[in-house]
């Protein structure tokens, strides 16, 4: 029954992600800024021009921090090899949380009236009440919000089961096995023992509380962001209403995605060491008393299905969290690409006068 669990696991969690796939749930439909942004006045559009050179602008610094700092963990990683690897354990969120930094430290303009608005041209105020995922993705709020828990209350099981090594870090797995043997002078097993030992990296708490911090401040952050978003004022005009809510709809799914994403590839390395030390915690030699091991001689192995299940399992669930944080991380492409392609044409060749 044990082995059937990875198998039953794997077929729910593909079952419902092609469930997903199917309704449409991870389809994103974007709206040409473009084209939007042609719609008024050469004045208007002049004011659409300078929104979209700030998305094009922030967008790409956030892309030159993400690549910067993922270099420089990479950098760390060489550099303090007796960290265990925290720094690229710590590097997903690491990154997301410097490129929320600059979502929030780049805000889109908005007060641009007077200078640019033709004379005697009509003004809009938008009465809607706004909420903070209400122009990013259904699933914006909620998703990440059960992966960033399930993260958590992951962390926090796996720093009580943990061990520490021999530096007093807690990131071993102990165990006890029956791997141990007593034997005489003829390599005759006189009897059967039991052992203690640990088994790493295991997700503990030398990685699990810096983790912890980090994905509070990212959830906060990106909340801000999307808070910022929302409830930044509208553009004046009336012809531009409908451009402002593509740029808050592109802003509300690049960090709903993006962080849904970081989320994905952050659970990667845990999974990884958990999945390994569970498979080595269960791994035993049988000893059997009567035996000779003598001459090269080795014992049976086996691994404790249980553990083995377990392990398996969670490969599984690390397996499909990446196909979908890929997937997730072409969808984020897909909503950049544009605002970077749409600056190689001049919007007031498409405006009216």
């Amino acid at each position: 029954m044990s082995n059937l669990l990875p198998i039953l696991a794997l077929l729910g969690f593909g079952f419902a992600l092609t469930l997903l796939i199917r309704r449409g749930v991870l389809s994103q439909r974007r709206a040409d800024l473009v084209q939007l942004a042609h719609r008024g006045t050469v004045a208007e559009a002049g004011i659409a021009a300078k929104v979209l050179r700030t998305v094009r602008v922030r967008n790409l610094a956030a892309l030159t921090v993400a690549v910067l700092a993922g270099t420089s963990a990479i950098y760390l990683y060489q550099a303090f090899p007796r960290a265990n690897g925290l720094q690229l354990v710590a590097a997903p969120i690491g990154v997301w949380i410097l490129v929320v930094i600059v979502f929030v430290l780049c805000p889109i303009p908005y007060d641009l009236t007077s200078a640019e608005e033709a004379e005697g041209a009509r003004v809009s105020a938008d009465l809607t009440p706004r909420s903070t995922g209400m122009f990013g993705p259904a699933w914006g709020i909620i998703v990440p919000g059960v992966m960033l828990a399930a993260t958590i209350i992951g962390l926090l099981a796996a720093g009580i089961a943990s061990s520490p090594d021999e530096q007093g870090r807690y990131r071993m797995l102990h165990f006890v096995s029956a791997s141990g043997a007593r034997l005489d002078e003829n390599m005759k097993v006189t009897q059967a023992l039991s052992g203690e030992g640990l088994t790493g990296p295991f997700p503990g708490w030398y990685y699990g509380i810096p983790l912890l911090v980090l994905l509070v401040l990212a959830a906060f952050l990106t909340l801000w962001a999307l808070n910022i978003n929302a409830r930044r004022p509208s553009l004046r005009s009336t012809s531009l209403q409908g451009f402002d809510n593509a740029v808050r709809t592109h802003n509300a799914y690049v960090l709903s995605t993006g962080f849904s994403a970081m989320l994905c590839v952050q659970l990667l390395p845990l999974l990884v060491m958990a999945a390994t030390a569970i498979y080595n915690a269960g791994y035993t030699e049988i000893f059997v008393v009567g035996e000779i091991y003598a001459n090269g001689a080795l014992p049976e192995t086996s691994t404790d299905p249980w553990h083995a299940a377990l392990a398996l399992t969670l490969a599984g669930l690390g397996l499909l969290l990446l196909v979908v944080g890929v997937m997730l991380l072409g969808q984020l492409a897909g909503w950049i690409a544009p605002t970077f392609r749409a600056m190689d044409e001049k919007l007031g060749d498409g405006a009216t006068r």
